[in-house]
């Protein structure tokens, strides 16, 4: 019993680290969706016009869930919540683009196929202007490929059944997860809201990123989704500004330094 406790504190101690990270990525992506909203909200029509204006509570509400349900070892909710997100960040994008300026009970009746819809096949009629040409097939393949995966949490399947016989073997239970585990869950959910602040930086008039983005001094925003290859390439985007000519290929460094995932 004393060995079995002492492993168990061990892991609880490697733990905090990767829980810290997931602090740190949620509090980043809410930042940014803070930014979005106030930025976008500029415009006096957003609030009855703009998805995000009721949206921005359910986005907030499931990223808000992760750091505190992966504490407590509830990974596979964590995974559902990523799926919503995607799919809902797809779907913003999508309307927005499609009526931007139609207000949302208008925007309700015209999509309520696509809104009730579980497919998102619909991401490869986005018009990411913010990204490369050349990256976007690369885009939509991402994140169809995360939203299948976490779909697989969503319903009852004997892949997920085999999971769990094969952690609780290992006597990995709820609560009990290894660090590595935890890790890799993170490394899942970082690369989902990257993919989601993509859409909705394309939900919004693109200044809204370079906002965002830019500091007033030409640098870049620094975060913790700089380390995304996505956001960096929406940064990359706008290396044409001003404030960034006097410095530019040190600030090209710096980006392509901070890419990790």
């Amino acid at each position: 019993m004393d060995t079995l406790a002492t492993s168990d504190d061990g892991d609880t101690i490697r733990r905090q680290p990767y829980i810290q990270q997931t602090w740190e990525m949620c509090r980043s992506f809410l930042s940014a969706l803070k930014f979005i909203i106030y930025d976008a909200g500029r415009d006096p029509k957003y609030l009855d016009n703009h998805l995000l204006s009721y949206l921005s509570q359910d986005f907030i509400q499931s990223v808000m869930a992760m750091p505190l349900l992966i504490n407590e070892g509830v990974h596979n909710i964590c995974r559902r919540e990523m799926r919503f997100i995607l799919e809902m960040s797809v779907k913003t994008c999508y309307i927005q683009q499609k009526q931007y300026n139609s207000d949302v009970l208008t925007k309700l009746n015209e999509f309520r196929f696509i809104l009730n819809s579980t497919n998102i096949s619909i991401q490869k009629q986005l018009n990411l202007t913010l990204i490369p040409d050349s990256n976007q097939t690369g885009f939509f393949e991402e994140v169809g490929r995360f939203y299948g995966e976490s779909s697989n949490y969503v319903h009852l399947s004997q892949s997920q059944i085999s999971e769990r016989i094969a952690l609780m073997q290992q006597g990995r239970t709820s609560g009990k997860e290894s660090p590595e585990e935890i890790e890799t869950l993170n490394a899942f959910i970082a690369r989902i809201l990257a993919c989601s602040l993509v859409l909705l930086f394309h939900s919004v008039p693109s200044y809204v990123a370079g906002d965002f983005l830019v500091e007033a001094n030409g640098e870049s925003h620094d975060w913790f989704f700089a380390g995304s290859k996505l956001i960096a390439m929406i940064d990359e985007h706008f290396d044409y500004k001003h404030e960034r000519q006097h410095d530019l290929p040190q600030i090209r460094s710096k980006r392509l330094k901070r890419v990790s995932f």
